[in-house]
């Protein structure tokens, strides 16, 4: 009898861990929980291993482009501290507050509604490894235009972002 009962609880573990994958992403809501205690602990990369492997390739780019524009021109750390994506990400964790909505899968993909601090979005979602993945749709477009204001701002003359600084929050103050 006690081997009867340890091969179905064997079985039901396997069906578990195969069925499951990593308990931190078995849905889409586990996975935005687990990334949000992994930005509150400060865990770069238990939060990012929350996000599919494309997104994660994309947001690594970002990090390294803007962590070269701070190398090669130091006079420009607070623009490159705009790329600084995972600080960004663990900084509003800490005191986020998340609310979720409606789950939906479809085969491998999915989506949840999620509001955060007041702000709602559906967020998209990929089965990798068993386990779902925060799927940013970030495209190469989008990589490309970043890239080409990176450039631009390292030819810019020095100085030239100082008289610049203010001038984006000047414009949405004229335009409402």
């Amino acid at each position: 009898m006690r081997t009867l009962v340890r091969t179905m609880a064997a079985v039901a573990l396997a069906i578990c861990v195969v069925g499951c994958g990593d308990a931190k992403y078995a849905s889409p809501k586990a996975t935005m929980e687990s990334m949000l205690a992994a930005g509150k602990a400060g865990d770069k990369d238990a939060m990012f291993a929350c996000f599919s492997d494309a997104t994660r390739a994309k947001l690594d780019e970002m990090e390294k482009l803007f962590a070269d524009l701070k190398a090669e021109r130091p006079e420009l750390a607070d623009q490159a501290k705009m790329g600084d994506v995972s600080q960004k990400m663990m900084e509003k964790a800490k005191d986020a507050t998340m609310e979720y909505g409606e789950e939906k899968i479809d085969g491998d993909k999915a989506t949840l509604e999620v509001t955060t601090d007041g702000d709602k979005e559906t967020l998209q979602f990929v089965r990798e490894g068993g386990g779902w993945k925060i799927d940013l749709p970030i495209s190469d477009a989008q990589m490309g235009q970043m890239k080409k204001g990176i450039e631009m701002m390292k030819k810019m003359p020095k100085g030239m972002m100082k008289g610049l600084k203010g001038l984006g929050d000047k414009m949405k103050k004229e335009n409402k």
